[in-house]
Order: C-alpha cells, then sequence, then structure tokens
C-alpha cells in the first residue's frame, strides 16, 4: 500500500503514475480543494501530523510514501520523516523542477534574513507573492512597512490571513487570466518577493515580467529536504524508483532505451576524463526535460580516452538488447570544433535516407544524438577552465559501441 501526500501538480502527477498499477493506494491533501479523479486511490483529506501518520501507516500496512506536497510544506517533511523513520518505511520525493539560479536575483535561506535585509534597506511598498501561509512568517516586517500580499481568492486563505491580522487593504487576489506584468504595473512595488518555488508555480514568468519592468526581485530558497528521501523529478522517476522500493506493485516493470543508456555512458567517461571521479551513477535530461537516474557499471580513463559502460535495463520489454553493455568513449579535440558522434562495433550504419539521418553515417537515432549533445555541453561548460585552449575551440569525440552487439545487429538496426 503507498500513501501519497500531495495537493499540488506533483501530487496529480504521482495519482497519474499510481493508477497505472491498477490497485489501491492513498492519496492525502490538507484541504478538499484540490479536485481530482480517482479510480483506484482512496481520498483522504484533514492534513496528518507525525502521529496520525505513524498510526495511520501502522494500520493500513503502508510500505511506501510518496511526498509531492509543496517543497515549502517543511513541516510535513518533517512529519514525514519522523514517522517513516520509526516504521523504516522509504520516502520518495517528487520534487519539482526549480529554474537554475541566476546573479541578478537576490537568494535568502530564511525569512528572519529577508526581513532583515528588508529593515536595512528600508525598503517599503513590497508586493508578497508567498500566499497566505507565510503570511505569518513575515509580520515582523509588514506590522511597521506597507505591504501587499497575493492571495488565492478562497475562504480559507482569506481565514489566514485575517487570523494573522492583516489588514484587508494590504491583500490582492491571485486570477489565473491576470497577466503578471498587469499586476506589477498596477501595484508598482519596489521589490518583489517570492519564493523559489519552480516551474509549476510560474517563477520563471514573474522573475521576466520583474526584469521588463526593472523591479528587484527577492527570494526565499527553498528548504532542504531529509537526506533519507530518494528524489525523482518527473513521472518516468517516479515509476522507476517505486518499481525498485516497492516490487510488484505495478505489474509490469519500465526500462530504459538505449539511447538513455548511451547517453549515460558518455556523460560518466567524459565526466571521468574531465574531473577524474568514477561516478556510480549520472544523471540525464530526457527529450521532456525530465531528469532520471541511470547507474554505470564501469569508468575508466586511458591516454587521453574516458570510457564507460551502462548495462541496459529494458524492464519486461522483450527488448533482444536487455542486458548488453553500452559503452561509450569520449576524447577531447583540442584544435576542432563541435560534437563528433560515431559508432563502431555493434552500432550499424544507415545506408538508404529514410530514417532521419544521413547515409553513412552512424544507426544512431535524432533524438539519441540530441540527448549526447546536451549533456556533453552541459559538463563543457561546467568544466570550461579546465579545458585545452578556449572553450569555444573544444571539440568533442563520441564513440559508442556495443561489444556483444555484432550478434544482434542485422535485428536492431538503429539505436533507440
Amino acid at each position: 500500500m503507498i500513501l501519497i501526500l500531495g495537493g499540488t501538480t506533483e501530487g496529480r502527477r504521482a495519482v497519474r503514475v499510481c493508477e497505472e498499477a491498477g490497485k489501491p493506494y492513498y492519496y492525502s491533501t490538507k484541504s478538499d480543494s484540490q479536485g481530482i479523479s480517482l479510480v483506484h486511490g482512496i481520498r483522504l483529506t484533514g492534513g496528518m501530523d507525525a502521529e496520525e501518520m505513524l498510526l495511520f501507516c501502522r494500520q493500513q500496512g503502508i510500505r511506501l510514501i510518496i511526498d509531492a506536497d509543496h517543497p515549502f510544506a517543511e513541516q510535513l517533511h518533517q512529519h514525514i520523516a519522523t514517522a517513516s523513520g520509526t516504521l523504516a518505511i522509504p520516502v520518495i520525493r517528487y520534487e519539482r523542477t526549480f529554474p537554475e539560479r541566476t546573479e541578478d536575483l537576490l537568494y535568502f535561506n530564511t525569512y528572519d534574513e529577508i526581513i532583515s535585509y528588508l529593515k536595512k534597506k528600508r525598503i517599503e511598498n513590497s508586493l508578497v507573492l508567498f500566499g497566505a501561509n507565510t503570511i505569518i512568517r513575515l509580520k515582523p516586517y509588514w506590522q511597521d512597512h506597507p505591504c501587499i500580499f497575493r492571495i488565492l481568492d478562497r475562504n480559507e486563505s482569506r481565514e489566514t490571513a485575517h487570523q494573522a491580522g492583516l489588514p484587508a487593504e494590504a491583500i490582492i487576489y491571485y486570477h489565473p487570466e491576470e497577466k503578471e506584468r498587469a499586476v506589477f504595473e498596477r501595484i508598482n512595488p519596489s521589490v518583489i518577493i517570492t519564493k523559489e518555488s519552480g516551474e509549476s508555480r510560474d517563477f520563471i514568468q514573474k522573475v521576466q515580467a520583474a526584469k521588463a519592468l526593472r523591479i528587484p526581485v527577492l527570494v526565499i530558497g527553498k528548504p532542504e529536504l531529509p537526506p533519507s528521501f530518494s528524489t525523482v523529478y518527473g513521472e518516468y522517476g517516479l515509476r522507476k524508483e517505486t518499481e525498485k522500493l516497492l516490487p510488484g506493485f505495478f505489474p509490469l516493470r519500465t526500462g530504459y532505451t538505449t539511447g538513455s543508456c548511451a547517453t549515460a555512458a558518455t556523460k560518466a567517461a567524459l565526466l571521468r576524463l574531465l574531473s577524474g571521479d568514477t561516478p556510480a551513477e549520472v544523471t540525464i535530461t530526457l527529450p521532456n526535460k525530465e531528469q532520471i537516474n541511470i547507474p554505470v557499471a564501469t569508468v575508466f580513463s586511458k591516454d587521453g580516452t574516458g570510457y564507460a559502460t551502462v548495462i541496459k535495463d529494458s524492464g519486461d520489454d522483450p527488448d533482444v538488447t536487455n542486458g548488453l553493455a553500452i559503452c561509450a568513449s569520449v576524447r577531447l579535440l583540442a584544435t576542432e570544433k563541435g560534437i563528433r558522434i560515431k559508432g563502431r562495433a555493434g552500432i550499424g550504419t544507415v545506408t538508404l535516407p529514410g530514417l532521419g539521418l544521413e547515409p553513412g553515417a552512424p544507426a544512431i537515432n535524432p533524438v539519441s544524438q540530441q540527448m549526447i549533445r546536451q549533456e556533453v555541453t552541459a559538463i563543457l561548460d561546467c568544466y570550461r577552465d579546465f579545458l585545452p585552449g578556449q572553450r569555444e575551440h573544444t571539440g568533442v569525440e563520441v564513440v559508442i559501441f556495443v561489444p556483444e552487439g555484432e550478434r544482434l545487429l542485422r535485428k536492431h538496426l538503429i539505436l533507440n
């Protein structure tokens, strides 16, 4: 039995994944305001503290907890950590994707830090986009300084604001159809204060609108999660981690594509070459922007070339490449530009047009090649100071090969 703590976009996605199993599970939210349809799931509302969660997990035989609540639900994360730690129940954290931090935003670790900054700089007329639950956290600031809070237009949020003592004139309501820029122009704040709440809460749109109007943005950074949680960033990763931690919940296991394995091997080989590290697993980004972790079997370097191997796991899909070693070698080209992807043993060669590849090219499909290029480019940017010559003049040669693939070549002509 699985317990999902949700109420967010990630909660909906966790439900979608668990529904695929066709087995019962629990979906718990603090309130009943989220409209969601469950076929096999059992809806719970009202929230739980650590003791209530502990009792519920014991009574219902919970064997896996999925934390898909808001990143700033710090108290809930701690309740989950307490209950799961006491009962030795594994926890999967379904995390949202966060934009990369930029130097033009001011980040703070705590509410006290941001209050201190606002007071020190004597900032008035702030627009706070935190929502109702954090009104009380900024009271030491707004009770003495002009401040506007944008909250959801619902009774629960209004009651929270009222209990905190926030004046009605300090409240505006969130309306999805209203553009961020229009709101900012109407309020004309000195600064905008928001949370590092990820792309699913329109963080990027808020920042872009503020930048266009030259309004400074102050950001409360997301809190750290308990170290015992396993983190995933999408539905595929959630399903894979659930299969690992709760075998048998899904009738069939999912696997990795050969292209994903080749991408992971390439990344591990290049990391070995540039950093000397020997990663046991690497994180790659899928075409849908989801990040997943793939285990690496072997990594080493020799004579200026990095090598890595990933063992193909196709799950319960009857793939002829299941169990094969997908290998990559990577070397830097100090006098050449660009990323060259080649195929060797076990990788076919395109002989006719029609596959989206030029005849004579390795039979590695365009999507897989794009994934490889994306990971290589990201690593080169990260290690630019360690590259021979200038970054723009450093090329990379990637060779993909499958040592045992020759005998299967006629059955599996293109790397997918």
